[in-house]
């Protein structure tokens, strides 16, 4: 006898939570075991329930993230999944470092929510394509330093009055005249909105240990 997906969903929206459950109920290999309201709902009833899959809100009272790490903190957790309006890129990631699964948006359709349900269950994590499109992107922006405003020639101009040169001598290693280098050195500092040139050169130091440090 092949078993159910044993559920649990916690909203303090009970209007909301209802069309979950009744969302759910569509799919005969699907059984919701319990509902709650709270974080301290969701706690009780995976203790009481052990579900293999526990939907949460995250504005709930007593934070549904913060429910979601005490949730998976436990021996032998449920797998567990935030259905929410909150598409915040905090609370995206707050999810995600909790050990959420997935990340459900509540205009999902029955079918959708059905096919994420099974997906999770499967072992398989689950978040919209905009969603994970967006959250990839803002990780992305996040990865990217300051240097990476540089143009080539300013890097090169950087690293050299980093090691304590003079603009006239950083100009004789660039082969260029001295008001090209001080012209280099003004956009250097707009861009990595620097005060002064040991500014800078403290920002650059910082952004490559940084770097070195990724590669190790």
């Amino acid at each position: 006898m092949i078993e159910k997906i044993r559920v649990v969903v916690v909203d303090d929206h009970s209007l909301f939570r209802s069309g979950v459950i009744q969302s759910l109920t569509l799919d005969d290999m699907i059984e919701v075991v319990g509902e709650g309201a709270s974080a301290a709902d969701a706690l009780q009833l995976v203790t009481e329930l052990a579900p293999d899959l526990v939907l949460l809100d995250v504005s709930m009272p007593g934070n549904g993230i913060e429910a979601a790490r005490r949730i998976l903190e436990m021996p032998d957790p449920p797998r567990v999944a935030m259905l929410t309006v909150s598409e915040n890129d905090e609370d995206v990631m707050g999810a995600l470092e909790a050990g959420a699964v997935g990340y459900l948006p509540k205009g999902i359709r029955a079918p959708d929510l059905i096919t994420a349900v099974r997906s999770l269950k499967g072992g398989s994590t689950f978040m919209s394509p905009d969603l994970a499109l967006r959250l990839l992107s803002s990780k992305t922006r996040m990865k990217v330093g300051p240097l990476s405003s540089l143009s080539e020639q300013e890097k090169r101009t950087l690293r050299l009055v980093a090691s304590g040169l003079s603009n006239r001598e950083v100009g004789e290693c660039l082969d260029v005249q001295e008001k090209t280098v001080k012209y280099h050195v003004t956009n250097i500092l707009r861009k990595l909105k620097a005060r002064n040139r040991v500014e800078a050169v403290l920002i650059a130091k910082r952004e490559w240990s940084e770097l070195e440090s990724d590669r190790v």
